[in-house]
């Protein structure tokens, strides 16, 4: 619900969506490679070192350099913004305040995530160079060119159906803190409507939410149910019984933060968007990156403050 209100305070808190299918970002690992590489293949890496540490094992390289598996991927197109919350909030840190009015890309901790993330391809050399395509991450992973990558909790029906080789789904490396943006989408109620779309528009999104049809989309999809009864459906709990790794991303929410949001907010994403690619491709770095992500951001949102 946080990333579906505004107003800070209980008596002016306004509610603008309720969430229909959302979703964190989890870390998929291919079970067989932990264990060619001499590490615990039912045992994810818990922090970053830990990620460091097991990339090193995981990297396939030939005498020439050539690299066949990389240890991890992470998307840097699509929505470089909401992976880089990912490791932002595991620095313990947030982007923008609960108002949208306000957003804090050059902090120190901000900055660091991003060195970091830079790191795993240039320094450590655990993860493929340049940017990543958000779409084929995870064909990447069922070829087996990537070991761990990380992705929303809803591509979890498609590696459940596609991976050829066990896996393993956890929470996001944990750093300074842990957690993951929520992500996914809501339904929304436009104030520009008759009445009788309105009485129809709220019917539908009842009949959506209720706990059966959360529970539903849930297993359907991999997304996170969003009603706690949903989780007590006779459906849903044969299926967590049954496959235990889909609890992860909703036990992951304890941790979560909102997903970026400000006033005019696609412009704000895309002054952060094009400065995290910036850092990764090399033509800036994290420090002037950010810098100049934050001051388009100011601009944008001087109107709002």
């Amino acid at each position: 619900m946080e990333n579906s209100q505004t107003g800070g305070k209980t008596s002016d808190v306004k509610t603008w969506g309720i969430p229909f299918q959302r979703s964190t970002i989890v870390m998929f690992w291919n079970k067989d490679a932990f264990k060619a590489a001499g590490l615990d293949p039912d045992k994810a890496p818990d922090t970053w070192d830990e990620l460091v540490a097991d990339g090193g094992k995981l990297t396939k390289r030939d005498a020439a350099g050539n690299v066949s598996q990389w240890a991890v991927e992470i998307p840097s197109t699509g929505f470089p913004y909401w992976l880089f919350q990912g490791l932002t909030t595991a620095n313990n840190v947030r982007l923008m305040n609960q108002a949208g009015t306000e957003t804090y890309f050059d902090k120190p901790a901000v900055v660091q995530a991003l060195q970091f993330w830079i790191d795993l391809s240039r320094k450590e050399q655990i993860g493929p160079p340049g940017t990543i395509e958000w779409g084929t991450t995870p064909k990447d992973f069922f070829e087996r060119k990537t070991a761990i990558m990380w992705t929303s909790t809803g591509n979890l029906t498609n590696v459940r159906n596609n991976a050829p080789f066990p896996f393993g789904i956890a929470m996001l490396p944990a750093h300074d803190g842990r957690g993951s943006p929520t992500g996914g989408g809501n339904f929304y109620l436009f104030k520009k409507m008759s009445d009788e779309e309105r009485e129809a528009a709220f019917k539908f999104v009842k009949g959506m939410t209720t706990p059966e049809r959360a529970a539903d989309w849930g297993i359907a999809t991999g997304y996170v149910a969003v009603r706690p009864d949903a989780w007590e459906t006779p459906a849903m709990k044969k299926y967590v019984t049954d496959f235990p790794a889909a609890l992860v991303a909703r036990d992951q929410l304890k941790y979560a933060v909102a997903e970026l949001s400000t006033h005019d907010n696609q412009r704000v994403t895309k002054a952060l968007n094009d400065g995290i690619q910036a850092a990764l491709i090399g033509t800036k770095t994290p420090e002037q990156a950010m810098k100049d992500a934050q001051a388009e951001a100011v601009r944008i949102l001087r109107p709002y403050q």
